[in-house]
């Protein structure tokens, strides 16, 4: 009979191992590990998946099965040695217990398990999954109590990865060499569209080179074909008033069919208008959802203020990468090294930067601000504005701002 308690008191101590060991494996892996693991079509992947979406319900039933095991492992040793040597047994049980769950329970099968976590929780995730099943009645009630301590101690659940740990994995993976430094700099930059308008990238109204939709394709075909450009706003009567967009492959089609006497408008494809407010990564989405490459940016009221393109959201992901040398601002069309035309959206460091003078940025980030602010109203079309060496003179304006303005050095 002696025999038959120590062989069960093994087990049990290696059951102890067996629990601590899935423990430390389970918790290594995260979720993208798993998920790449799925793809890859590794035996038993899919159902530690399922066992990791549910990390709460794991780890309950791990530290259920091992608290068994452990308080039975201890039971019975406490029942041999007092069996063994008396009272004192209780003492003796106590020590050597406590150094075995240690040692073998705890010490030796988690350095394994962390050394070998892919390979230990696929080989467990079946057996894993049902002792969740059987052990159910016990991980509801420990789940229902720690749900309500959590709420009582108020802790909150975190996220899995945040921004900058991801930066971090990133900037670690560069200097490991397991990313090469353009797909390093990439991911940061698509990190970077978070809470980004597309006001940032887009090309002003001033600088958009806009269609009348009234013109015959026999009128427009030479000047459009000529430019770098492949789509063009299409406007009838007011360029506020965008009726569609010209593709120039659709353009060509109609050129070389001899249907150049058709109007502009009669061409077009619808379209697509987005708030300033919008983000880049939102605004990627909805092109990618919609499978389209140009989005009208218009603002609170309804009025042009620029033009975004698929283009445009690419070359902030992989444009620094590939051109080191510095674009010439979107907001800006210079005419000569005292002269240049501007959006009332320019940044005053930019004008500063082509005109090599020092508007202040204290009171307004763009020039249309800092006019507004100078003037303490709204200016007319047509005004001019002298201030210490610069002319600036109100191309465009609305009742709601200044659109456009052209700046001249003194």
């Amino acid at each position: 009979m002696l025999w038959i308690w120590i062989i069960v008191l093994v087990v049990l101590i290696f059951f102890s191992g067996f629990f601590s060991g899935v423990e430390t494996a389970l918790i290594s892996l995260n979720m993208f590990k798993v998920k790449a693991l799925v793809k890859q079509k590794k035996k038993g992947a899919e159902v530690l998946y399922r066992l990791k979406k549910d990390p709460h319900r794991l780890i309950t039933t791990v530290l259920v099965g091992n608290n068994l095991v452990n308080v039975s492992a201890a039971a019975i040793a406490t029942y041999l040695f007092t069996d063994l040597f008396g009272s004192a047994g209780i003492g003796i049980a106590t020590g050597v217990m406590t150094f075995i769950i240690l040692v073998f329970g705890e010490i030796i099968p988690k350095t394994f398990a962390s050394e070998n976590a892919e390979r230990i929780s696929l080989s467990v995730a079946r057996p894993i999954e049902l002792l969740c099943y059987v052990l159910t009645p016990f991980t509801i009630f420990s789940d229902f109590i720690s749900r309500k301590m959590s709420k009582v101690l108020g802790s909150k659940k975190e996220k899995q990865l945040s921004e900058e740990e991801l930066k971090t994995i990133v900037t670690m993976g560069k200097e490991e060499g397991i990313l090469s430094r353009e797909a390093a700099d990439m991911i940061h930059n698509v990190l970077k569209f978070e809470g980004t308008k597309v006001t940032k990238i887009m090309t002003p109204d001033v600088n958009v080179d806009m269609i009348d939709g009234e013109k015959t394709i026999k009128q427009i075909s030479d000047y459009v074909i000529n430019k770098d450009f492949s789509k063009y706003p299409v406007y009838e009567g007011d360029k506020d008033n965008i009726i569609g967009i010209l593709d120039v492959d659709d353009l060509l089609k109609y050129v070389k069919g001899n249907k150049i006497f058709m109007k502009v408008k009669e061409i077009v494809k619808k379209a697509y208008f987005v708030p300033e407010s919008k983000e880049i990564d939102d605004l990627l989405t909805e092109f990618e959802g919609k499978d389209m490459q140009v989005a009208v940016v218009v603002d609170e009221y309804g009025h042009v203020v620029g033009l975004v393109t698929i283009e445009d959201i690419m070359e902030e992901i992989v444009g620094e990468i590939f051109d080191k040398s510095k674009k010439p601002s979107a907001y800006i069309k210079k005419l000569s090294d005292t002269e240049i035309i501007v959006d009332a959206m320019a940044p005053v460091d930019e004008i500063n930067e082509a005109l090599k003078i020092k508007l202040t940025e204290k009171y307004a980030n763009t020039i249309g601000g800092f006019i507004e602010h100078l003037l303490k109203r709204i200016p007319k079309e047509g005004e001019s504005i002298s201030f210490k060496n610069i002319k600036m003179k109100i191309e465009k304006a609305t009742a709601q701002g200044v659109k456009s303005v052209k700046i001249i050095k003194g």
